[in-house]
């Protein structure tokens, strides 16, 4: 594709192009890439916004290692922002306040602001209540006053959001939506991870746990650092797709778990998807077509869509990749996952596995979250997830004869962190760019002891209940 002028962008399609005549839907893995081209003119505008909502709730007081931790954690990502990138802090209590600048716009990143940021930051105090949809408009309010086309904010909170009417979080999601990506954080153990989910998940960013106060400003630096190296903003997908083909969903998979069905906009003959701003990154993202295998002939290739890549500075397509069908009677080619399809579906399955036992630990039903999780644990393992297997592994205790127990008196943020892992997916591509093969597996379908379901040929386990596979027999 024509190449942003610091980026290099590539993009890969996988799947199994073959159909049979029941099947109604074409799953495929879309990876994209994007990899440093150069550097940004020297002269060039502000290219990055950066604002930091900070809880100051009366409950950040107690312990007091909170607010410390988020003034200290502000003056790290106030030192780490880049010259010329425009910025501002937020204190949000039950309405929101510009603690820095004192003026309507955002402040210019140099030696003079930042000492005055930090200096700001270092007053702020802990009092009043929560309502973070505040705290989000007037983000946005100040984004809208920027000439930066990158904008990234990261949101700190230690308790839920309790100060406004029910229904204004998700109303100020909706009027934030695509206009800046955040980055979701919650401090101490009273907070609620599925609220800091819904936000990062509306806003493009990720959420999760601080299990410890002292870690708080090493995040805040990544966070930073990763915001200042986007400069390629609104980046889009493109799907064209042929006649009696539709899309079901599409879902970012990596580095985390987005549904970005609702995001679609019709462009004219195609349909595009916003993947928000880039730098030198790797994401993934999984597409369900709805096929009509009437139409297609038994036998022959059948184009169903056309996948590239489009940036906003470029007004243009890249290379089109092509998403193929091929309708066949052949089960032993038609059952068969897609290697990187396959390891999609797994995720999304150990997902579920975690979100359950969540659920099951707020109905009060210890039995059902431990079996829960410890198919989480065992799903992990298997897929080598083995950040999220150390979380689960504090929750839950293996017990002779396969026994898995909640263990006793969990710290919460153990608790929290194990629902919001900074990522439950992995890089599922097993195939260098640019490169676009059909993976195929040889060899029947297993089939599962535990459950009866069927698996593909080289599962390590059984996606539906967890059951690891060993040898040639599970």
């Amino acid at each position: 594709m024509r190449d942003h002028p610091s980026l290099s962008f590539a993009v890969q399609v996988n799947q199994n192009k073959y159909l049979a005549p029941t099947d109604q839907g074409m799953h495929v893995v879309v990876t994209v890439r994007a990899s440093r081209a150069g550097a940004p003119a020297a002269c060039a505008p502000p290219r990055v916004a950066e604002v930091l909502l900070v809880d100051c709730s009366s409950s950040m007081d107690w312990p007091p290692t909170k607010i410390d931790a988020a003034r200290h954690a502000c003056r790290v990502a106030i030192d780490t922002l880049r010259d010329g990138a425009l910025f501002g802090v937020v204190e949000g209590t039950g309405a929101a306040k510009l603690v820095y600048p004192a003026g309507p716009g955002l402040a210019v990143a140099d030696a003079r602001t930042r000492r005055e940021a930090k200096a700001a930051v270092s007053g702020m105090i802990a009092s009043g209540g929560t309502a973070m949809s505040t705290w989000l408009d007037l983000a946005r309010e100040l984004f809208e006053r920027s000439p930066a086309p990158v904008r990234h904010a990261v949101l700190l909170t230690d308790g839920n959001n309790q100060s406004e009417a029910p229904g204004a979080l998700d109303d100020a999601l909706d009027r934030c939506r695509d206009r800046f990506a955040c980055d979701a954080r919650g401090i101490g153990a009273d907070w609620e991870p599925m609220q800091l989910r819904r936000i990062a998940s509306a806003l493009g960013g990720r959420a999760d746990a601080v299990v410890a106060d002292d870690l708080l400003a090493d995040d805040f630096r990544q966070l930073v650092e990763q915001a200042m190296g986007r400069t390629a903003p609104e980046v889009r997908l493109r799907l064209r797709l042929m006649p009696r083909t539709g899309l079901r969903f599409v879902k970012q998979v990596f580095p985390a778990l987005v549904d970005l069905t609702g995001r679609c906009r019709d462009a004219g003959e195609a349909i595009e998807v916003p993947i928000g701003d880039w730098g030198q990154d790797q994401r993934e993202y999984h597409l369900c077509l709805d096929v009509d295998t009437a139409a297609l002939t038994r036998g022959r290739d059948r184009l169903l869509g056309v996948v590239a890549l489009v940036v906003a500075d470029e007004h243009g397509t890249g290379a089109e990749r092509a998403v193929v069908g091929h309708l066949t009677d052949d089960l032993e080619l038609s059952s068969v996952l897609d290697n990187n399809v396959a390891q999609v579906t797994d995720q999304a399955e150990l997902a579920r596995a975690v979100d359950g036992g969540w659920v099951a630990v707020n109905r009060g039903d210890l039995v059902e979250a431990a079996r829960e999780w410890g198919a989480a644990h065992r799903l992990a393992i298997a897929l080598g997830h083995t950040e999220l297997r150390d979380r689960l592994e504090k929750l839950i205790e293996a017990r002779p004869g396969g026994q898995v127990v909640i263990k006793d008196e969990v710290d919460p943020r153990y608790r929290h962190s194990a629902i919001l892992p900074p990522t439950i997916s992995s890089h599922v591509n097993v195939n260098p760019l640019p490169r676009s093969p059909l993976v195929q597996e040889a060899g029947a379908p297993r089939t599962c002891g535990g459950c009866g379901r069927a698996a593909r040929p080289t599962a390590k386990c059984c996606g539906h209940c967890g059951t690891a596979f060993t040898g040639d027999t599970p």
